[in-house]
C-alpha cells in the first residue's frame, strides 16, 4: 500500500510527541508517585509524633503507663483522629509482644496486631518499585513504627498503617486530570501536524503539477513558490529546466525542419545521380549483350561477358538501394494496434517460418496502447525484422513478435522481435545497420538500414541483444499515440 508523503510527515511528528510525552508523562508519574508516598510517609510520622507526646506527658503524670494509656481519653481521641490523615489506615500503640493497648478501633484493643512491612523502606526504594508496590494487585498495607521507651527499656511501640490501595485511589485523582492534557495535547499534535503537512507540501505538490505539464510539452507552466527560501531556488532551478526544455524544443523544430529540407534536396540529387548512372548502365548492357552474341564462339568470352553483366546487375541494384534509402518519405500517421501490425505480418511469416518448422508466438500485454506511425512503412521494416529472424533459423525455432509498453521511455511502446537462431558475432553486432553490410552471399545489405530509417524517421529507437548460437531480440521502441 502506497502511504503518501503528507501522511509520513503526520505519522513522524506524532510519534515523536507520542514518545516525548509518553517519556515526560511516565517520568512525572514517577516522580509523584514517589512525592505522593514521601508525603503520606510524613504524615504518618507527624500522626506518630503526636501520639508519642501524649504517652510521654502520660508517663510524666505517674502511675502505671499501660493502664494510662488504655484509659486516656485524650490518647483516644488522637488516635482516631489520625483516620483523617491521607492513606491511613490505622494507629495504634502496642507493648512489645505486639498486643495493642490503644487503638483507633476500640474493639482490637487486647488483639495482637500482625506485623508488616515498614513504610520507610518503600520510601527508600526506586521510582519502579514504588509505582509496582502502589498498583500492586489488591493492595499492601506498610507502617510508620516509633519504639516506645521507658527507664531505658522498650516498652512498645507507635504503629500507624498506610494503604496503598488509598494511596493508588487518591494518586488516580491527582493523575485524571494530567492523562486529559496528554490526550488533549496529543490531539492537537495531530491537528497541528496535519496543518503543517499541509503547509509543507504544498511546494512539492505545485512543483509535482509543474512537472506533469512541462511533461506534456507545456514550456509556458510557471511555478507559485515561495522565493525568499530553498523552494524559491527550487523554483528557478525548475524555470532554467523549463527554459532549456523549450530552446531545445526549438532548436529540434528547426533541426527536424532543416533535416526535412536537406532530406529532399538528397533526395532530388539522389534522382539526378541514379538517372545519369542509370543511363550508361543500360547502354552499357545493350552493348555487352551485343558483344556476348558476336563473340559466343570465340574461346574464353563468354566467361568474361558474364561476369561484367553480373556486375552491372550489382551496381545497378546499389544505386536502386541508395534511391530507396535517400528518397523522402510522407508519413501518414495514424494509430495503430500494436496486435493489429503483427496480425498483418503473419500470412507471409508463416509462409516463410513453414520451410523451417519455426514456431510464431504473438505476444501482446493487456493494455498496451497502439502506437502512432505509417502503417506501411512499419509493416515493412517489422516484415524484414522477421524474415531475417526466420532466415537465422534454417533448422526450426521460435520467433516471437510481442508489445509491451516502454519501461524506460513513458509515452513509448515496445515491439519486440525475438528468434532463437544462430544469433549475431560481437563483431557484426555494431554494423548490421550499416547500409550495403550484409553477412549473406545473396544480400543486398539495404534491409537493416531501411528498418533503422524507418524507425528514425518515427521518432524512435531501435536495439539489438544477440548471442551467437542462442538467438537475437530485435527491440523497436515507438511513441504511443496521442
Amino acid at each position: 500500500m502506497r502511504i503518501s508523503v503528507r501522511t509520513k510527515q503526520v505519522a513522524g511528528v506524532t510519534a515523536i510527541v507520542f514518545a516525548v510525552v509518553v517519556c515526560l508523562g511516565g517520568y512525572y508519574m514517577l516522580s509523584l508517585a514517589r512525592v505522593f508516598i514521601q508525603d503520606i510517609g510524613t504524615r504518618s510520622e507527624l500522626v506518630a509524633h503526636g501520639i508519642f507526646q501524649r504517652i510521654n506527658q502520660l508517663a510524666l503524670d505517674g502511675g502505671d503507663l499501660t493502664t494510662a494509656i488504655r484509659t486516656d481519653a485524650g490518647l483516644q481521641s488522637m488516635l482516631e483522629s489520625s483516620m483523617y490523615a491521607d492513606g491511613a489506615l490505622y494507629a495504634a500503640v502496642v507493648d512489645t509482644d505486639g498486643v495493642v493497648l490503644a487503638h483507633n478501633d476500640p474493639s482490637r484493643v487486647n488483639l495482637r496486631l500482625a506485623p508488616v512491612a515498614e513504610l520507610a523502606t518503600l520510601v527508600d526504594a526506586g521510582a519502579w518499585d514504588q509505582w509496582h508496590a502502589v498498583n500492586a494487585q489488591g493492595g499492601q498495607t506498610r507502617e510508620v513504627r516509633m519504639p516506645l521507651m521507658l527507664n531505658a527499656q522498650e516498652f512498645g511501640a507507635i504503629r500507624v498503617g498506610v494503604s496503598t490501595l488509598l494511596m493508588r485511589s487518591e494518586l488516580e485523582q491527582v493523575l485524571r486530570p494530567v492523562l486529559v492534557t496528554m490526550l488533549a495535547l496529543l490531539l492537537g499534535t495531530v491537528l497541528v501536524a496535519t496543518v503543517l503537512a499541509q503547509w509543507m507540501l504544498r511546494p512539492i505538490l505545485v512543483l509535482r503539477a509543474g512537472l506533469a505539464r512541462l511533461g506534456q510539452g507545456d514550456t509556458d507552466v510557471t511555478l507559485d513558490l515561495p522565493v525568499r527560501d530553498e523552494f524559491g531556488d527550487l523554483g528557478e532551478s525548475f524555470n532554467a529546466v523549463r527554459d532549456r526544455l523549450a530552446r531545445e524544443h526549438a532548436d529540434g523544430e528547426v533541426s527536424r525542419a532543416a533535416m526535412s529540407r536537406r532530406m529532399a534536396a538528397l533526395g532530388r540529387v539522389s534522382s539526378g545521380i541514379a538517372h545519369e548512372v542509370k543511363n550508361p548502365l543500360n547502354a552499357m548492357r545493350i552493348h555487352l549483350e551485343l558483344l556476348r552474341m558476336q563473340t559466343a564462339e570465340v574461346p574464353g568470352t563468354v566467361d568474361h561477358v558474364r561476369v561484367l553483366s553480373e556486375q552491372m546487375r550489382r551496381l545497378d541494384e546499389v544505386v536502386q538501394g541508395f534511391l530507396s534509402f535517400t528518397k523522402q518519405e510522407d508519413l501518414t500517421v495514424e494509430a495503430i494496434a500494436p496486435a493489429a501490425l503483427f496480425e498483418d505480418l503473419l500470412p507471409v511469416v508463416n509462409a516463410e517460418s513453414g520451410k523451417t518448422g519455426v514456431q510464431v508466438q504473438v505476444d501482446v500485454q493487456a493494455g498496451v496502447p497502439d502506437v502512432a506511425g505509417d502503417r506501411a512503412l512499419l509493416h515493412q521494416a517489422l516484415l524484414n525484422l522477421a524474415l531475417n529472424a526466420c532466415h537465422a533459423m534454417p533448422n526450426g525455432g521460435t520467433l516471437r513478435l510481442a508489445a509491451r509498453p516502454s519501461s524506460a521511455r513513458r509515452g513509448y511502446v515496445e515491439l519486440l522481435v525475438e528468434d532463437t537462431g544462430t544469433g549475431i558475432t560481437p563483431d557484426n553486432l555494431g554494423r548490421i545497420f550499416n547500409l550495403y553490410f550484409t553477412t549473406k552471399p545473396e544480400g543486398s545489405g539495404i534491409g537493416l538500414a531501411l528498418v533503422y530509417r524507418t524507425v528514425t524517421l518515427h521518432d524512435g529507437d531501435i536495439d539489438v541483444q544477440s548471442v551467437p548460437g542462442k538467438g537475437t531480440t530485435f527491440t523497436v521502441t515507438l511513441p504511443s499515440a496521442p
